[in-house]
């Protein structure tokens, strides 16, 4: 079995935000996780991203290219509360 850690975490203000979308907001908690965790997405080897409402939409890969991170496995989960 794979070790998984979690190293850093991130959450966006609470509210309505009617500039972002939500690859804007993934973006945002995903460079402020990586920031806290101190490392950089060079160092990750596996993306992996949780949806419920855009499920079939591929926001892994959305936030994968906005973040401009490519070449790891991108994984999108949609599970109902779940997720």
């Amino acid at each position: 079995m794979t070790e998984i850690w979690i190293l850093g975490i991130h959450m966006t203000k609470f509210g309505k935000h009617p500039d972002k979308d939500t690859v804007d907001l993934a973006t945002e908690a995903t460079l402020g996780a990586l920031a806290d965790a101190g490392v950089t997405m060079a160092d990750m080897g596996v993306l992996a991203a949780g949806n419920l409402m855009g499920a079939a939409a591929g926001v892994g890969q959305q936030l994968q290219k906005q973040i401009g991170q490519t070449g790891i496995p991108v994984y999108n989960v949609a599970n109902a509360c779940a997720t």
